[in-house]
């Protein structure tokens, strides 16, 4: 029995979906949304390899204290930045392991009053003429239906209170009460 090898002279690399960011690489559904947003130029290089988070994971980015997150069962899979005075509110409500828990937005530009990013358990408003606020739960679902900060309501200007058996908030144009 006769046997013939064939050598190739073509040398092939491996392919890799990550791409190199600085010291670090990028990957995966975080670097599609890196790119989609505004990648290099935006967020900056990235600053640490990526994470994981509580399910999920997350990369951490130069500029604006940006951090990605992303999560298989969230928002399809896409992964959203967080970043600035949202992802500083964030933080101090335990990030993903809190009750906020994963990003479904991008941050979504509020025209003459600031930023607002949606989570599975409420959402973060940052105003130009306000601090940063939380707004979850039946208050959420009242400012929602009352147009939310383009509504007569206008941007939170505290968080959530206790008032009695009653949840309060105060908002520019009013206070909200639930139940």
């Amino acid at each position: 029995m006769a046997f013939t090898v064939l050598a190739s002279t073509q040398v092939t690399s491996i392919a890799s979906a990550d791409e190199p960011s600085g010291e670090y690489t990028i990957g995966g559904r975080i670097l599609e949304a890196y790119k989609a947003t505004g990648g290099v130029a935006k967020w900056g290089e990235a600053t640490g390899d990526e994470r994981p988070a509580l399910g999920g994971r997350f990369q951490t980015f130069e500029k604006d204290n940006t951090h990605f997150y992303w999560k298989a069962s969230v928002t399809n899979g896409v992964a959203h930045p967080v970043s600035g005075a949202i992802f500083a509110k964030y933080g101090t409500l335990q990030w993903e392991r809190g009750v906020l828990k994963y990003p479904t937005s991008d941050p979504i530009g509020i025209p003459d009053k600031g930023v607002k990013q949606f989570f599975q358990g409420g959402n973060i408003y940052s105003g130009t003429t306000t601090k940063t606020y939380t707004v979850w739960g039946g208050i959420l679902g009242k400012y929602a239906a009352a147009k939310g900060p383009t509504g007569k309501l206008g941007m939170p200007v505290s968080n959530e209170y206790r008032v009695g058996r009653n949840y309060a908030q105060n908002f520019q144009g009013g206070v909200l009460v639930f139940p």
